[in-house]
C-alpha cells in the first residue's frame, strides 16, 4: 500500500436518547509515511472523531463505527481485536489530547506517567524506563529534575509538553495532535508547533494535525482536508488550498481571516451555522448557508446528486460542489 494510513468511506454515529448523531459520514483520506495532515473546520465537523476511530477510543456507549476501512501500515485496524489495538497504541500510533489536564492524573507525578507508558509497550526495566522518561522530559525542552513533580506544578504549556512527550516515548509512526495549542497563549504556541515539527521531522513520524488555525497549517503541514458535517468537503496539498480554495465553505474560511494589508472595519463571516448532525440537510450540507446554492445541490442526500460525491479539479485536489471552478 501506497501511504502509510489509509482511510475508506468510514461512517461514525453516535446514539443520544432517541436521536441519532451522524458525526463522520463517508470519510476518505490518506497520509504519506513522514507527511503530515491538517484537518481543519467548525467545531462540531466531526474531526477529532476522526481522529478516535483511529485509536479505536469512541465510548463503548452511544459510539459506533458503521461501517469503512482504516488501514495503517497495510493492516486495517478495524478488523483489531481490542488486545491487538492495545499494543498498537501508543507504539505504532498515539495521541495528544486537546486538554492536557484531562490527559494527565493529577495523583502520579509526570515522569511516573511517562514511564507507565514506556513499561506499557517497549521497556520491560523499571530503572530504565525512569531514564528514558527523563530523556523524554528533556527533548521537550523541561529538566529530568521535574521528573518527580505533579502536574499542578506545571503551567499550561508545559503540561502540554509532558502530554507531548508521553505521546512520542515509544517512537510512534503515527502522531494524532488534536489542537495541541489551542489553550496556549500565542508565545508557547509557537515554541509547541516548533518543537512537534523537530520530534517529527528526526523521528519521521506521520501526522494529523487538528485545528482552527489556518496559520498553523500553513506552518506545519504539507495537505489539508476540510470538514464539514462529517465529510471532506475539500482535499489537497497546502498549496492548493492556500492559492486556489475551491469550495465555498473554503473561501468562506479564508475569507473570515484579517488581512493586514487591507485597513476593513468588520471581519467577513460565514451566514447561519453548521447542521444539526441529527438531521442533517439532503444533498450538499453546506447548501443552506452557501451563496451559490442551487436546486441541484438540494438533492437527495440517498441517491447523491450529481458531483457532490466530490471531484477532481486539479491533479491530488478534490471538492464536494457542483459549482465550476
Amino acid at each position: 500500500m501506497e501511504n502509510f494510513l489509509e482511510i475508506r468511506d468510514l461512517v461514525v454515529e453516535y446514539t443520544q436518547n432517541r436521536d441519532t448523531v451522524h458525526a463522520v459520514n463517508s470519510v476518505s483520506l490518506s497520509l504519506g509515511k513522514g507527511k503530515t495532515l491538517g484537518l481543519v473546520g467548525e467545531t462540531g465537523a466531526g474531526k477529532t472523531t476522526i481522529a478516535k476511530s483511529i485509536m479505536r477510543i469512541l465510548p463503548d456507549v452511544g459510539a459506533r463505527i458503521v461501517s469503512g476501512e482504516i488501514w495503517l501500515d497495510g493492516e486495517n485496524l478495524l478488523e483489531k481485536t481490542e488486545d491487538e489495538m492495545y499494543d498498537i497504541r501508543g507504539s505504532k500510533a498515539a495521541m495528544i489530547f486537546q486538554d492536557p489536564m484531562t490527559a494527565l492524573n493529577p495523583l502520579m507525578t509526570v515522569g511516573d506517567q511517562i514511564s507507565e507508558v514506556l513499561l506499557l509497550h517497549n521497556v520491560k526495566d523499571k530503572k530504565e524506563a525512569m531514564e528514558k522518561a527523563g530523556d523524554m522530559l528533556e527533548m521537550v525542552g523541561i529538566p529530568r529534575e521535574r521528573y518527580v513533580e505533579y502536574p499542578h506544578q506545571f503551567s499550561g504549556g508545559m503540561k502540554q509538553r509532558v502530554v507531548i512527550a508521553m505521546a512520542l516515548a515509544c517512537d510512534p509512526e503515527l502522531l494524532l495532535a488534536d489542537e495541541p495549542t489551542t489553550a496556549l497563549d500565542v508565545t508557547i504556541q509557537a515554541q509547541v508547533l516548533d518543537m512537534i515539527r523537530k520530534l517529527r521531522d528526526k523521528l519521521n513520524t506521520s501526522m494529523i494535525l487538528i485545528t482552527h488555525d489556518l496559520g498553523v497549517v500553513a506552518e506545519t503541514c504539507d495537505s489539508v482536508a476540510v470538514i464539514y458535517a462529517g465529510q471532506v468537503v475539500e482535499s489537497g496539498t497546502k498549496e492548493d488550498l492556500f492559492d486556489h480554495p475551491a469550495h465555498p465553505y473554503t473561501k468562506g474560511l479564508f475569507g473570515s481571516l484579517p488581512s493586514m494589508a487591507v485597513g476593513e472595519k468588520r471581519l467577513h463571516s460565514i451566514k447561519g451555522l453548521p447542521p444539526d448532525p441529527t438531521n442533517l440537510p439532503t444533498g450538499c450540507a453546506f447548501w443552506p448557508r452557501c451563496p451559490y446554492a442551487t436546486d441541484a445541490c438540494k438533492g437527495d442526500s440517498a441517491g447523491g446528486a450529481p458531483g457532490i460525491s466530490g471531484r477532481e479539479i486539479t491533479p491530488g485536489h478534490f471538492v464536494r460542489c457542483l459549482k465550476e471552478v
